[in-house]
């Protein structure tokens, strides 16, 4: 049977127990929110079976590899799995091995083959939707494009504001309108400015 019939996971995911509660997060988020099936050995392993064997299985299932770093430096089975992952991608180019940096993370701790890959680096949180987007990439083997750009609603809000401010001048300098009413019309925009409201 060829290798892309039977995989049954868009991604595996790779990370020292330390970061085990961010991995679930991001987990939840790629399975909920983007509609992936994501290996993640607390969510797959049967207890009492051979963990080892099964992250194997899992890992050669899965159509992608990301491996997720927090502060520590691989060691140990999951420094194996990222050589198992690495040499399976020697085999095959078409699987991916997507370095990610978890927020708070050592960009210090990825070695040197994982260092030539192209990361992604979460800067604050999990919710960060560039590294989002990028990782949706790595995961579906597409080029990111353009990044998503987010509306610069603020910036717009506070362009207007500094409008209105700009004709209320020009209305108390002609005196078209009493200083008392343009010094309320000036707080209350400022008001609606700072608190985002319109």
């Amino acid at each position: 049977m060829p290798e892309d019939q039977r995989l049954g996971y868009d991604v595996f995911l790779s990370y020292a127990h330390v970061d085990a509660e961010l991995v679930e997060q991001l987990a939840m988020n790629l399975e909920d929110k983007e509609g992936l099936h994501v290996w993640l050995d607390k969510w797959v392993l049967i207890p009492g079976a051979h963990w080892q064997q099964e992250m194997a299985k899992g890992l050669e299932e899965a159509k992608t590899c990301a491996v997720c770093i927090g502060r520590t430096t691989p060691a140990g089975w999951f420094r194996e799995e990222i050589e198992r992952a690495l040499n399976r991608q020697a085999k095959n180019p078409a699987f991916r091995v997507i370095p990610v940096i978890l927020p708070g993370g050592a960009p210090s701790a990825v070695d040197n083959f994982l260092e030539l890959r192209t990361w992604v680096v979460f800067k604050n949180s999990l919710v960060d939707a560039d590294a989002i987007h990028l990782l949706l990439c790595g995961v579906r083997g597409v080029p990111p494009g353009r990044l998503p750009t987010q509306p610069l609603k603020v910036d717009l809000e506070e362009a207007m504001a500094r409008e209105k401010l700009t004709k209320l001048r020009a209305l108390r300098d002609e005196r078209l309108i009493d200083d008392n009413i343009a010094l309320e019309y000036q707080r209350r925009l400022l008001d609606q400015l700072m608190t985002g409201e319109g």
